[in-house]
């Protein structure tokens, strides 16, 4: 071979190595937070505890990429574990990758998802919930005692964070206007497991400091699978110097079960119930403070029983609950804040809404739980 050929050959391969570079551009980054706590837990008719947890927000490990594809195209993907703090396994129900697993190509038009995905109910809660989204604050809590399909909650698989299986189309900004449509497959899974087959959308507007959304999901009836329901979301904020007001409403319209987990509902025992809440945020300097207030009322033809999709251990018996929550922060770096934050929840005569899962007070008592700890994100 002549040297010609072969510097010929040189240049050539020297092209073919660099033509991704030319044609593209991409990037993958890792990153996380880790949110451990010290606290004291406590329900009516029950003993107390000490907790160790995540508390003011949940944890997670994640890894996300992005390609740029060339007139205004692009392709990335986000995968995303959340590690639990107290025992070093993981969250919603083991996956390892179960807080998200995902691609999406995204453009003008705006961003079209595939796979494991954060739903619009959530983002809800998070924007709605002014002392942190995980266990102290109300509109988890009150989300998970009403059966609602809308709820902040991360560290659990089947309460409204996520769907598996689903496509989610998020539409550009448009004015101030946003939306987001979702539907998932369901592929034999339920609400109750994490896999339910759902229509879910997504409403936005923002203008200066004041915002609005509007959340609608459907639940569609599976024989032995998942009873049908439907969730309605409303919110508002409003941002002033140094504050930031909120108040929501929800609806739920459903039935009940005998059992947790059922697949039948009690005859004649469909119904709405509703939740209103309000809260502030109070960002000042290196410090934030939050206060929450909400309230749960259950429809006649629900209390003293069960609310359907919902399955061990979060099913309990429903009444009406008063709730109210508090919480500091403090920011020791760009990355690093301790808190603290308290949270309370006072049941009707017949319900048994906790705090966490796995220690419910007697029917009609009061949940509560006092959590002081540290956020470290990188």
């Amino acid at each position: 071979m002549t040297s010609n050929c072969l510097r010929s050959l040189a240049i050539a391969l020297g092209a073919a190595t660099l033509a991704p570079t030319l044609w593209a551009q991409s990037s993958v980054r890792i990153y996380g937070a880790l949110d451990y706590y010290g606290g004291h837990q406590s329900a009516s008719g029950t003993s107390s505890r000490k907790v160790l947890n995540s508390g003011l927000n949940p944890n997670v490990f994640g890894i996300a990429g992005s390609e740029d594809l060339g007139g205004g195209l692009s392709a990335g993907f986000t995968l995303e574990s959340q590690p639990a703090g107290d025992t070093g396994g993981l969250g919603q129900g083991g996956k390892f990758w179960g807080r998200q697993s995902l691609v999406y190509l995204e453009g003008g038009f705006g961003r079209l998802s595939l796979g494991r995905i954060h739903t619009a109910g959530r983002s809800f809660g998070i924007k709605y919930s002014a002392t942190g989204w995980l266990s102290t604050d109300v509109l988890g809590n009150l989300a998970i005692a009403s059966g609602s399909a809308f709820a902040p909650v991360m560290n659990i698989d089947g309460v409204g964070s996520r769907t598996s299986n689903s496509l989610t189309y998020h539409s550009p900004r448009w004015s101030g206007l946003t939306f987001s449509v979702m539907q998932s497959a369901g592929e034999g899974g339920s609400f109750a497991a994490g896999s339910p087959k759902l229509t879910q959308l997504g409403f936005g507007y923002a203008a200066g400091p004041f915002s609005a959304d509007l959340v609608y999901n459907r639940i569609p009836a599976l024989a032995g699978n998942q009873i049908a329901q439907a969730d309605v979301a409303v919110g508002v904020q409003y941002a002033f110097s140094g504050a930031r007001v909120m108040a929501a409403a929800f609806s739920r319209k459903g039935s009940a079960v005998a059992a947790p987990g059922a697949g039948s509902a009690i005859a004649g025992s469909e119904a709405s119930d509703r939740i209103l809440l309000a809260g502030i945020s109070m960002p000042l300097g290196l410090h934030t403070v939050g206060f929450s207030v909400g309230r749960l009322h259950v429809a006649d033809a629900h209390r003293g029983r069960r609310m359907a999709n919902m399955s061990v251990p979060f099913s309990a018996s429903a009444d009406d609950v008063s709730a109210w929550s508090i919480a500091y922060a403090y920011s020791l770096s760009k990355r690093s804040q301790v808190f603290s934050a308290y949270g309370s929840l006072s049941n009707s005569a017949l319900g048994q809404a906790a705090i966490t899962a796995d220690l419910r007070p007697t029917t009609g008592g009061r949940s509560g739980l006092w959590a002081t700890g540290i956020r470290h994100s990188f």
